[in-house]
């Protein structure tokens, strides 16, 4: 008997845009984000450090395959042990033990990837009560440090 698990396709990421440092970024503003597309990786360098932006359905699909990956690789752990032990011991129970341990490792399902959290969104009443407090912050006017 054999058993056929339904895979999702494997996530195609592609290189989206790059920022060469911070304040590129932030003067970007949200529209910034938004230049990531479906399956891109944004890319913002820093100084001596290099951080990837991912979208939130594409995180939590690699999260999902990373725990699909250390869950086979427990799996073939309890296997190749149960072999072992076969291999010193190779009387009845202990062959029972290791097709008991690859049926089970044959038999479980697929973790499922989220879809990730629902957007954020400010109700009117909040937006109108953040626009009535009176603070303005113009970031052209804000004096930079100098170092």
């Amino acid at each position: 008997m054999s058993t056929t698990l339904a895979r999702p396709s494997a996530l195609a990421l592609v290189p989206g845009p790059v920022w060469s440092s911070f304040e590129k970024f932030r003067k970007g503003g949200n529209s910034t984000l938004e230049e990531i597309s479906e399956h891109g990786v944004g890319t913002l360098v820093g100084k001596g450090v290099t951080y990837r932006i991912l979208r939130d359905a594409d995180f939590q699909h690699l999260v999902g395959l990373a725990t699909d990956v250390h869950r086979l690789q427990q799996g073939l752990n309890v296997i190749i042990q149960a072999a072992k032990v076969v291999a010193k011991h190779p009387d009845q129970e202990h062959v029972e033990l290791l097709i008991h341990s690859a049926a089970l490792f044959a038999g479980s399902p697929v973790l499922p990837t989220r879809d990730g959290h629902d957007a954020f969104q400010l109700t009117q009443e909040e937006i109108d009560a953040q626009a009535a407090d009176g603070f303005n912050l113009e970031n052209a006017a804000i004096p930079r440090p100098r170092f």
